[in-house]
């Protein structure tokens, strides 16, 4: 029923073309952890020797932090944005706080830490997480998948989404959206069936409902039946047509229009006077690697535009013809429109 992704290697191949993640090979990925600790906690001498000796040991080191840190550099304040505030304090790694600690040992360690920190918290999100990684069920940029599960709960699952099958059992089936986005049929499921988004816990019976899970917000969507939610002590009750969007502090229940939330399973985007950093904070969720917009005057100009899941790159020619953004292509899908 399920597929188990490869683990995350802590300790890449030591092959030059080894790649995972968004295109990165294994020396780009060392490359890029350790311009995020440096951003992140500042190294002290001895660790500067260590990130040296590291840099010389070939020319394909060298290159792959020269790219690295013209990418940070290029990206300025939205990079340094997408570590948490408490990452960003000075101070050394945990693990590098024993003096006695060899070079080696210190190579290992700086390397293991930053390496944990972009894998728990992929900058920009370039790559998949940790646990979205150890999901039963993923996708990847722009892929697609349908399911089938043995209790007959109907699963469809859209881009970059994580679904992890926390209990299945002859009377229930319970789900954990990790992230992205799902469409879910509980119409003729022999079980009873609860899904987990972010601490909500969404019971349907005979129903059709999408849920989609971005870091605290989750909107969840009833297409058909009823839906029961529950979350930190209350309950909210979504009839079809009906929609809750929930944050951090709040939530809400309003109406929703059926075609756009399920337009993603026709392979299309549909945007009606929508901000373009909206718009491109979505395009991002169906692409490889990342569109930055760093123009905040075109971000909010208003966008209408049916635009195909399959041909993301396409908003950036419209962005270059209606508005005039500048274009900067970096390695690995970043584009930087200004």
């Amino acid at each position: 029923m399920t597929e188990s992704p490869d683990q995350p290697r802590m300790t890449p191949s030591t092959e030059p073309g080894d790649t995972e993640g968004a295109g990165l090979s294994r020396v780009q990925r060392e490359a890029y952890a350790w311009m995020a600790a440096f951003m992140a906690n500042g190294l002290k001498p001895a660790e500067v020797r260590t990130m040296q000796a590291w840099y010389n040991q070939s020319p394909a080191h060298r290159a792959a932090y020269a790219e690295a840190r013209r990418l940070w550099h290029s990206l300025g304040p939205v990079a340094r944005q997408s570590m948490p505030d408490r990452d960003r304090q000075p101070g050394r790694p945990a693990i590098l706080r024993d003096s006695t600690t060899t070079r080696r040992a210190v190579l290992a360690g700086t390397v293991a830490a930053s390496a944990a920190y972009l894998v728990v918290r992929p900058p920009l999100h370039l790559w998949p997480s940790y646990a979205e990684l150890a999901a039963d069920l993923r996708t990847g940029a722009g892929e697609h998948r349908e399911v089938i599960l043995p209790s007959s709960v109907l699963l469809d699952l859209n881009t970059r989404t994580s679904i992890a099958v926390r209990a299945r059992s002859a009377n229930a089936t319970e789900l954990e959206l990790i992230s992205g986005e799902a469409a879910i049929s509980t119409r003729g499921a022999s079980t009873a069936v609860t899904v987990t988004a972010n601490m909500r816990r969404i019971s349907g019976d005979q129903a059709d409902f999408n849920v989609r899970c971005e870091g605290p917000d989750v909107v969840v969507s009833c297409l058909a039946g009823n839906l029961t939610i529950a979350h930190d002590g209350t309950v909210k009750n979504l009839a079809a047509g009906q929609q809750l969007a929930s944050g951090a502090s709040d939530s809400t229940i309003a109406s929703f229009d059926p075609e756009r939330v399920t337009a993603w399973r026709r392979g299309l985007m549909i945007f009606d006077f929508t901000p373009v950093s909206q718009v491109v904070a979505e395009v991002n969720r169906y692409r490889s690697g990342r569109i930055i917009l760093t123009n905040d005057d075109i971000g909010r100009r208003l966008l209408s535009a049916r635009l195909r899941t399959d041909d993301t790159d396409k908003i950036i020619t419209q962005l270059v013809h209606i508005f005039g953004a500048k274009v900067r292509e970096w390695p690995g899908g970043i584009v930087v429109l200004s």
